[in-house]
């Protein structure tokens, strides 16, 4: 039972893909403006998720949203239920790849950050945080209770860094009153290290949105050509249009859902409406799709509401303008309804660039410290290793720091990680003082509160045997994983953990060469360790 609680679970629906010439004629009869490049943009055509579980509960009572538009529930008190209180398991729907253009794309990690850039209108200011949740049970009563399965969470930066596909943001950049509105001018996916594709055809980004089928929300994109010295956008590459008739129909299932809403005065997330039930549909645009060439590096990806001025492509940096980005949107289906879901996406790493240095960052619990490892591939004009850590994974301080004296394997200790979740990355510091690159986050939740450690060995595995040594691990069972680069479950094995164990598993011979991700969890599911391998 316990294997079969573990499993992960896949959402896996085909459909045809739809023909393109038809939108290049429609888009011809309308006039599409001579700069723009034809809709190359291919609909999602079948998903694959798996389940993780909730690791806080959350309760509060409070009304309905407040501020403009209202919610027309201010007049009841409800209380409000987030994670484990609301179910023990499979809380949050995680996104591990998809197929389009009858090809399948991968997440491929790469340190990313995700900035919402906001400028006050009339109807909205300050952080307003307008969510949207997958709910647990059917129409809420007055004064009742608001059952949503993930875990507590109104850092939009935070969220939409985790392929979450059961949590979004509702009308992300609708202004005007006639429904839930932001002050959300342009959504910036940046890549501060830069990404590159080998092939333009084999990498991309994709967009998902909650909405009925066949009437999703249009909008902008524009790959990133160049970063300011603060990390921000400077230049763009020609903007395309995400229309609706290009999204896949019914591809990723009805999710029934409570649009939460948060102002800067407000406790908490609190009900905008009540249940609703609408599907989740993607729109995947290659680098190609968006004009970047083959070997080009670029910074990221910006989205615009279909209203801003995208040509000339200078114009879409200033997001200030009230003349190239209006302040008083009003989107006859409301904005785009975004799911959580941003990063990179290849058919293969092998297709794609990222800053070369690093490898294998990882952060693991040892006898109540956090051990930080990863190789570090060359020197070459390297001065200095900056460990960060954060506790919210966007802003980040510096904890310690380590010469670039040789290539090879590198450790650093967490001597006092802070109570709850801590965010770690690895920042290189050039010889001129210019950073280098960022590693991927690794984080550890202290909340768990086992204080043990597994070290794997060899790395590259070799002839299919894993050999590992555990210390300070408590009696009791714990679950032995391994996934490969799409998130699939492919090996489990169920250990006797020990303060002090060692052990050689062996596995299936029939597994491919390749990258997987080796994960320890516990009989309720929460994760000890997990770390990155490379099977010969």
């Amino acid at each position: 039972m316990l294997l079969k609680h573990l499993l992960m679970k896949k959402l896996y629906v085909l459909k045809g893909v739809r023909l393109r010439a038809l939108l290049y004629i429609l888009s011809a009869l309308a006039g599409r403006a001579a700069w723009q490049p034809a809709n190359a943009q291919s609909a999602v055509t079948a998903v694959f998720t798996h389940p993780i579980n909730a690791t806080t509960s959350t309760t509060y009572s409070g009304t309905g949203a407040t501020g403009t538009s209202p919610s027309g529930l201010t007049g009841n008190t409800y209380t409000y239920h987030f994670g484990t209180n609301v179910a023990a398991t499979n809380n949050t729907t995680i996104l591990d790849s998809f197929t389009t253009l009858a090809l399948n794309y991968h997440f491929q990690p790469a340190t990313e950050k995700v900035i919402f850039r906001r400028v006050d209108n009339a109807s909205a200011t300050g952080l307003r945080k307008s969510l949207w949740y997958e709910q647990n049970g059917s129409t809420v009563n007055p004064g009742g209770n608001v059952d949503l399965f993930p875990d507590y969470n109104d850092s939009l930066e935070d969220l939409f860094t985790q392929r979450i596909f059961n949590i979004g943001i509702d009308n992300v950049f609708q202004n005007a009153t006639t429904t839930n509105n932001n002050n959300i001018e342009r959504e910036d996916v940046i890549f501060p290290g830069g990404v590159t594709a080998t092939d333009n055809t084999k990498a991309g980004f994709v967009v998902f949105d909650r909405g009925g089928a066949g009437s999703h929300d249009p909008f902008y994109m524009a790959a990133i050509k160049t970063l300011d010295a603060a990390g921000n956008p400077s230049a763009y590459y020609a903007a395309v249009n995400g229309p609706a008739a290009s999204y896949g129909s019914s591809i990723g299932g009805n999710v029934t859902y409570i649009i939460m809403r948060k102002n800067d005065t407000d406790p908490g997330l609190l009900m905008m409406n009540n249940s609703t039930a609408q599907n989740r549909d993607g729109i995947f645009f290659r680098f190609l799709d968006l004009g970047v060439p083959v070997n080009t590096k670029i910074y990221g990806y910006s989205m615009f509401a279909p209203d801003v001025t995208v040509s000339p492509v200078i114009k879409m940096v200033n997001y200030n303008s009230g003349t190239n980005f209006p302040t008083s949107t009003d989107l006859s289906a409301g904005g785009v309804d975004q799911l959580a879901v941003t990063g990179l996406w290849v058919t293969d790493a092998v297709y794609v660039l990222l800053p070369g240095t690093i490898d294998g960052f990882d952060a693991g619990l040892s006898n109540g410290k956090v051990k930080l490892g990863w190789q570090l591939l060359n020197i070459d004009n390297l001065q200095q290793q900056v460990i960060e850590r954060s506790t919210d994974g966007i802003s980040y301080s510096t904890l310690c720091s380590l010469a670039a004296t040789k290539p090879g394997p590198q450790a650093a200790f967490d001597e006092h990680p802070l109570p709850g979740r801590n965010y770690y990355r690895l920042k290189l510091v050039n010889s001129d003082g210019m950073t280098g690159t960022y590693s991927m986050v690794s984080h550890v939740d202290m909340t768990l509160g086992i204080a043990g450690s597994l070290h794997i060995y060899p790395n590259p595995v070799r002839s299919r045997q894993l050999s590992f040594d555990g210390t300070g691990l408590a009696n009791g069972m714990y679950m032995l994983n391994l996934y490969n680069m799409t998130g699939t479950l492919v090996f489990s094995r169920l250990l006797k953990g020990a303060p002090v164990m060692r052990q050689t598993v062996g596995l299936p011979r029939e597994l491919p060469a390749g990258i997987y991700a080796v994960q320890l969890t516990t009989g309720n599911g929460s994760k000890v360790f997990e770390q990155s391998i490379t099977i010969e």
